[in-house]
């Protein structure tokens, strides 16, 4: 009897050896293979945005009871994926940090309940890392022409860095860690006029000439605080420019007006909104010349004040040939005296210093506390291209245009050279050219030289301040605003 049972039982088992594998899910991870998926009914959030699936291009769908994420151009980027597709090479993605804002994939057709999906026969890479599709448990799918990947704990947490979770309430929601752009309505707003964060507070231009104040809290109680006179060498409705600043947490604005008067003019703003008198600040205050012969004349960053001092660039038209260095005049007195034998064309006001790049092409500094000039850093320097966040020196190379650090030997970029630099709050704002492709056109920095914040779009004005930034985008011509996380 027991050798029958030992018989039956080596029978079975030489069946199952050479039974033919014909697994629908084997099947299903072959190239070109089709599956059913299905859209499903739950919601989807994204960074706080809800998805629409019913009209949308692009929905979220389920196979094998795993939720499915289409990897569209912009949908990648507003979670901080970049993609690119090759025909030989195939899709990679890769996790940048870098930001869009969201773009809806809508259509016209409401979306049935149940389609068919492809296994894709093209590579793909993740993070530099090759995707074993053939033999994956929940393999990537293309619909629509568009490759979809599953919320799975390896790519989700792992390789994209993903917060998500799925509830019964909210159904499923996930966050990403790049700063994500979002939609900011400044009533009243003139177009590509300036504006300014200060703390929870917005500054901004309005149309007609008025200044407004806003809170980030509630955009709608937004509040004129000023009116700008008109500036009519550029038409009978034309009002001046206001342009912003902001020195120890307090923050003003100046405007100029063309035609026979020229004169530039600055308003303090208090912090409950009111404002202060108009007060001239240039181009020409004090007199051209003065009894000690020096050619005094304050425009741009070429003047700095403090409550005794005025500090300039400026030349004494007594040495031929003098070049033009930093000079302080005493308001009591009127006495001028020179306080830099290094030459200097323009100079920046932080940490309580002059911060001025000389003939040299190094970055100088001038103490205001003891008037001690201190050299900061060999550069070389292009110009004025640089910036200095808490003890960090930002500065464009002379030499290849491209982004560095003081004390480092590596450039911050890669082969784009530098538009601008800019000081905004807490950070650099960083605008590159674009005589490259796939370069980023803006990069914000803070002070550590990590790269916080990344656009592949041209912007104008920027602002920044605590984690927040708003900027006006050229592509879409709105105002967004991104908190850095």
């Amino acid at each position: 009897m027991k050798r029958k049972l030992l018989s039956i039982l080596i029978t079975l088992m030489l069946l199952v050896a050479i039974m033919p594998i014909d697994s629908a899910a084997y099947a299903d991870k072959q190239p070109g293979a089709q599956v059913n998926i299905t859209i499903p009914d739950f919601a989807v959030t994204i960074n706080g945005a809800a998805m629409e699936k019913s009209y949308s291009k692009y929905p979220v769908f389920v196979y094998a009871g795993i939720t499915y994420f289409p990897m569209t151009y912009d949908g990648c980027r507003y979670l901080g994926l970049e993609t690119e597709w090759q025909q030989q090479e195939g899709l990679a993605i890769n996790k940048t940090n870098i930001s869009l804002p969201l773009k809806t994939y809508r259509t016209t057709q409401k979306n049935a309940t149940h389609y068919t999906a492809t296994v894709p026969a093209f590579n793909v890479v993740v993070n530099g890392q090759k995707v074993a599709n053939n033999n994956a448990e929940y393999p990537l799918l293309l619909f629509r022409n568009v490759t979809y990947f599953p919320l799975t704990w390896q790519y989700g947490v792992e390789l994209f860095g993903w917060d998500y979770h799925f509830d019964n309430q909210r159904g499923l929601v996930i966050k990403s860690q790049n700063a994500v752009p979002e939609i900011t309505n400044l009533i009243d707003y003139d177009a590509a006029g300036d504006f300014i964060v200060n703390g929870n507070a917005v500054y901004y231009s309005g149309n007609q000439g008025r200044i407004y104040q806003t809170s980030l809290d509630n955009l709608t109680q937004n509040k004129a605080i000023y009116q700008l006179p008109k500036d009519t060498a550029w038409g009978e409705n034309t009002h001046a420019k206001p342009y912003f600043s902001k020195r120890d947490g307090l923050v003003s604005f100046s405007y100029s007006q063309t035609g026979g008067n020229s004169m530039t003019h600055r308003v303090d703003i208090n912090p409950d909104g009111t404002t202060t008198e108009p007060q001239a600040i240039g181009p020409f205050i004090a007199p051209e010349t003065s009894a000690d012969g020096y050619l005094l004349y304050k425009y741009g960053e070429r003047v700095f004040e403090t409550e005794t001092d005025r500090y300039m660039i400026t030349s004494n038209i007594k040495i031929a040939d003098d070049v033009q260095r930093i000079y302080k005049l005493n308001k009591a007195t009127q006495q001028i005296t020179r306080v830099t034998e290094k030459v200097a064309e323009s100079f920046k006001y932080r940490n309580q210093k002059l911060y001025f790049v000389s003939d040299d092409k190094k970055l100088y500094s001038l103490s205001l506390s003891d008037e001690r000039v201190v050299l900061e850093s060999n550069g070389p320097i292009l110009g004025d291209n640089y910036e200095v966040l808490g003890d960090s020196i930002y500065y464009v190379n002379a030499a290849d245009q491209k982004l560095y650090l003081s004390g480092e030997v590596q450039p911050l970029n890669g082969g784009e050279t530098v538009e601008a630099i800019e000081l905004k709050g807490d950070y650099i704002v960083v605008k590159y050219n674009t005589t490259l492709d796939k370069s980023y056109r803006t990069v914000v920095y803070d002070k550590f030289g990590d790269a916080v914040f990344i656009l592949p779009r041209q912007i104008g004005v920027v602002s920044a301040d605590s984690n927040r930034i708003i900027y006006y985008d050229l592509v879409d011509n709105q105002v967004f605003m991104a908190r850095i996380k």
